[in-house]
């Protein structure tokens, strides 16, 4: 199940990343679309860290269970 952890990791750098370029956008003055474009950031971002909530539930022991049975 490494796979899954690999996931969440990655998937974590993105959200850190995604937050990290909002506020660089947002402490910008490249004029008046700053605030628009840092809100869709963190609209992103934000569907992001939902989507790792959400694999953080997945319990991989009963995910391994289900993929590999009894053997």
């Amino acid at each position: 199940m490494a796979s899954i952890y690999e996931c969440r990791t990655e998937l974590r750098s993105i959200v850190n990343e995604l937050r990290s370029l909002e506020w660089e956008v947002r402490q910008s003055a490249i004029g008046l679309g700053q605030d628009i474009c840092a809100d869709r950031i963190g609209g992103l971002a934000s569907k992001y860290e939902g989507l790792l909530t959400r694999l953080n539930r997945v319990d991989v022991n009963k995910l391994a269970e289900w993929v590999y049975g009894d053997e």
